[in-house]
């Protein structure tokens, strides 16, 4: 365990676990916040949705986008509109590459038979207007009339070793994008036809029927390419290894135009204006998508609805602090809305944001995370969503168990499950990274459901849902909000005693399950220490404070000191970098990679820090590394940070990847 925490912290008791409302709010506000929230609701604008093949820039997306400002207007909410920004592939956003509409209008794979000494359709495999998720993401037009070849994963020069596919078309195990450029480009093939399977989980290639989103890449080795299932996939490859011939015909009508980022949004006025709490989640993805991320979509419009009503009805006052919602497409659409609209992150205090919220733990697998800020940005907010979310993951378990609980949040349409809840940390995977990143550096809660053995599939249905567990992450939702928009100087102390519960929690699971150098005990001792400060001291950006038992923390510090020395001074000096306020937003969004783009034109090598695993959970190297540039670090300080709380890595790589950072303006001495 840590040495000390601050002397503030240790003074307070933990949170209790078994009480009957939430910590933080008021029993009048939880109560009001649970009965009113549906789960069953949120599901039915699941359903209408996921009729939508939700790809940026598309008609389906912008009949998604309209479906949401139409449903703001019609709960009565303010502001309700959709902001457009222009996206036409020349067009930079910080670091964001905006990438062009993507349309596609017809697309059919069809199986050919020989009869009567020609060949003519048999089997109709594929099609956009059943399953658009059958077409590959940025396919362009194309027709193809040819043999199937089979090409293994295809992203080597070795699997096309005595095969001849000019002409014809390609199966492969990889992504299309991953092919395109040795199979079409290079060696002439009319197309893919891809059986990517889904993310590997503990129940990887068990449903051999899965068809997966495909993609191709937006700029380069232009294709179109066919999704099929891995059973589609081994009768074919059984009969070509057989040697007989399949043949197939292909036909598509697609591709890219100029267009514009929409993003539907809306607001609950708070009597501060200048100050927001924002509520966010992703509207893209491919029909029928229901989980990913048509749930956390329709997660915060039931919270934009209940929390409206609420108000306008008087069981809850207007709020201190302004209430948005934003309903952007994934990392893309939020890196080019905080460059284009800066007065949203700088007016937003922190932010929560909803991906995937609803599978049913019995067919999904899925366990529902509460997550908060990187450790790189301390915050009092990351320990608001998970006080809230133990308490309901606590209710829903007493539940279960005994069959009463005060508040189990149940939904008349749903299971009776436990939800089993996963509480603290960060990992990176959708927007709530951006807003966490070093640009921005906005507190988050993160909730979202991992895994989900469909998304990102044709099986990604409104029925995989359970309106219970959809019922309980909006409440976690809506109850964070409603406190982080109406903290005052009065919760002071109750966030101080959730904060030491957290506090204490993290250093136990820190701890948990390997045996510590006494150098990476004495950098978590240290830095342990620092992290809990600036989690007590974040208390300020809501205007609470000021923090002032100086003395008595000064005093700690010294005991500290004395039990854990400091470490020695690195032998020279290091670089102090700061970021370049001209370009911001993380190396890596979607669809592009403003890294990779940049080390191609200088004729630079990837960093090895970038290849350096991380484990299972937590922030990747490259962009925590990132994000302890400020100024005030050294290049030692950020290394020993990153050992502290991803894993232990060298000092020449963090000092190689900072190096590469500055050649490229990313960053500054």
């Amino acid at each position: 365990m840590r040495a000390l925490l601050p002397l503030l912290l240790l003074a307070l008791p933990a949170a209790a676990s078994a009480q009957d409302t939430p910590p933080l709010l008021s029993p009048e506000a939880a109560r009001a916040i649970a009965s009113e929230v549906s789960g069953g609701a949120a599901k039915r604008i699941v359903q209408a949705l996921s009729l939508h093949h939700r790809m940026r820039g598309s008609e389906g997306y912008r009949a998604a986008a309209e479906l949401i400002r139409d449903r703001l207007k019609a709960y009565g909410l303010a502001e309700a509109d959709i902001i457009s920004l222009p996206a036409d592939g020349t067009i930079f956003y910080g670091t964001q590459r905006s990438r062009p509409a993507w349309n596609a209008s017809f697309a059919e794979l069809w199986e050919e038979r020989r009869e009567d000494g020609r060949w003519r359709d048999a089997e109709r495999i594929a099609s956009w207007a059943d399953q658009p998720i059958t077409l590959a993401q940025d396919s362009v037009a194309g027709a193809a009339e040819a043999e199937l070849v089979d090409v293994g994963a295809g992203t080597s020069a070795r699997d096309y070793e005595g095969r001849d596919v000019r002409g014809k078309l390609v199966l492969t195990s990889s992504q299309p994008g991953a092919v395109a450029r040795l199979a079409v480009t290079e060696r002439g093939a009319a197309g893919i036809i891809s059986w990517a399977q889904n993310q590997k989980t503990g129940w990887w290639g068990d449903d051999r029927d899965l068809i997966r989103w495909g993609h191709l890449d937006t700029w380069d080795d232009p294709s179109f390419a066919f999704m099929v299932s891995p059973a589609r996939a081994d009768a074919w490859r059984a009969r070509l290894a057989k040697g007989e011939t399949v043949r197939l015909r292909a036909k598509v009508e697609a591709g890219r135009s100029p267009g514009a980022y929409l993003i539907p949004t809306a607001v609950i006025a708070g009597a501060d204006r200048t100050h927001e709490i924002v509520l966010s989640c992703h509207l893209d993805h491919p029909s029928p998508g229901a989980n990913d991320n048509a749930s956390g979509c329709a997660g915060i419009l039931e919270v934009a609805r209940s929390l409206d009503r609420l108000v306008k009805e008087g069981r809850l006052p207007r709020p201190r602090r302004t209430i948005r919602f934003i309903w952007p497409c994934e990392v893309e659409c939020t890196i080019a809305l905080l460059n284009g609209r800066p007065e949203v992150p700088k007016r937003t205090l922190a932010t929560i944001h909803l991906d995937m919220i609803g599978g049913n733990t019995d067919i999904t697998h899925g366990t529902l995370k509460v997550e908060g800020s990187p450790p790189s940005l301390p915050s009092f907010v990351s320990d608001v969503g998970f006080a809230i979310g133990r308490f309901v993951d606590d209710q829903s378990r007493f539940y279960a168990e005994r069959g009463a609980a005060a508040m189990p949040l149940l939904d008349p349409e749903g299971t009776k499950n436990a939800l089993h809840a996963r509480i603290g940390g960060f990992s990176e995977g959708s927007d709530h990274q951006v807003w966490a990143e070093g640009s921005w550096r906005v507190p988050v809660v993160y909730i979202a459901d991992w895994p989900d053995i469909y998304i990102h599939t044709d099986k990604d249905v409104p029925a995989n849902l359970d309106a219970t567990k959809m019922k309980r992450a909006i409440f976690i939702a809506a109850a964070s909000a409603w406190f982080l928009a109406n903290a005052s100087q009065a919760d002071a102390e109750a966030l101080t005693i959730a904060a030491g519960a957290e506090a204490r929690m993290r250093d136990g699971e820190a701890h948990v399950g390997r045996v510590l150098t006494p150098e990476e005990r004495n950098l978590r001792n240290r830095l342990g220490w620092r992290h809990d400060e600036e989690v007590v001291r974040s208390l300020s950006r809501f205007g609470i404070g000021p923090w002032q038992p100086l003395p008595e923390l000064a005093r700690a510090e010294a005991e500290l000191a004395r039990i854990v020395p400091p470490r020695k001074p690195a032998p020279r000096p290091s670089p102090l970098y700061r970021r370049n306020p001209d370009l911001k937003g993380p190396m890596d969004g979607f669809g592009y990679s403003w890294l990779d783009d940049h080390l191609k034109q200088a004729g630079l090598p990837k960093p090895a820090l970038l290849a350096r695993e991380t484990g299972e959970d937590g922030p990747s190297f490259g962009y925590e590394t990132l994000n302890l540039v400020d100024g005030r670090r050294s290049v030692q300080e950020i290394r020993d940070a990153l050992a502290a709380t991803v894993a232990p890595v060298p000092l020449e790589e963090v000092a190689a990847y900072l190096a590469t950072l500055e050649r490229l303006g990313v960053i500054r001495r």
